[in-house]
Parts: C-alpha cells; sequence; structure tokens
C-alpha cells in the first residue's frame, strides 16, 4: 500500500511539472508593439504557440508603411534544452542556447555571435521587456500588449 501511494504522488508531481513545462512559455503569445522606438518608426513582435514544444514569433519594424526590419523567430525544444533562433538578422539562422529560465522571463545566449551575445526576455508589469547585449553594448525593447 505504500509503494502505490508513493508511486501516486510521484506520478502526480512529474504531471503537474509537465503541464508547467508545456505552458512555461504561453506568457510570449499575442501581438507587442515597442514603446521605445527610435523617433520615426515602429516596431512590433507577434508570437503564437505551435505545439507543446514550439513557439513561433516574428519581428519587424516599420518606417511609416515600409518594412525596414524583419526577423523570424523561434523558440523550440529539442531534446532536454530550449533554444531560442532567429532568422533574417543574418544570413543563416542564429540560435541561443537558454541558460536559465523562471516563471515569466528566459536567458539565452551564443558566445560565438557578435551582437548580441546575450537575449533576455521578460514580462514585467504587463510590459514584454528584450534586452540584448554583449559585454559592453546592452539594447532594451519594450513592448506593450496591443488590444486585439
Amino acid at each position: 500500500m505504500k509503494k502505490a501511494l508513493y508511486l501516486l504522488v510521484v506520478s502526480l508531481i512529474f504531471a503537474c511539472a509537465s503541464t508547467k513545462d508545456l505552458k512555461q512559455f504561453d506568457w510570449l503569445i499575442g501581438s507587442w508593439e515597442r514603446t521605445n522606438n527610435t523617433e520615426g518608426t515602429k516596431t512590433y513582435e507577434y508570437w503564437y504557440k505551435n505545439s507543446d514544444t514550439e513557439y513561433i514569433g516574428l519581428g519587424c519594424t516599420l518606417k511609416r508603411t515600409d518594412t525596414v526590419f524583419k526577423e523570424d523567430i523561434r523558440l523550440y525544444k529539442q531534446d532536454d534544452s530550449w533554444n531560442f533562433e532567429v532568422v533574417g538578422a543574418n544570413d543563416t539562422p542564429t540560435t541561443f542556447k537558454i541558460i536559465s529560465k523562471k516563471d515569466g522571463g528566459f536567458t539565452c545566449e551564443n558566445k560565438a555571435n557578435d551582437f548580441p551575445k546575450t537575449i533576455r526576455y521578460a514580462l514585467e508589469n504587463d510590459q514584454l521587456i528584450a534586452v540584448i547585449s554583449d559585454d559592453s553594448n546592452e539594447i532594451p525593447f519594450i513592448f506593450k500588449a496591443q488590444q486585439p
């Protein structure tokens, strides 16, 4: 009887952990507009959940109606690790390994990349904060949720 109870408790713990793991990046989902843009531009990020192991994003900057920057972003789980992939900024995809994550935030890095080497995302006070950096430079991107 003790063994059965122990197995039930362990199973429940793993089930709860698995459910949390499947939703740990759901706070990214939605349409976001940058609030600290350069004069004359508008920057957006759009995120949706493709599966339990993949989130798809699009980042773009507009100057009037012209798209002056666009990148495809992907957050995906491979084996037991989560990765953040950016396509569009460079000729080939650039992958950053997530080195830490918490509820409503994560940090990823790719020390071999010129810039950025580190990317941090966090949901703080209903704002999506993304910071790209290397050892000497840091650029914050502050987004607010767009109304549907």
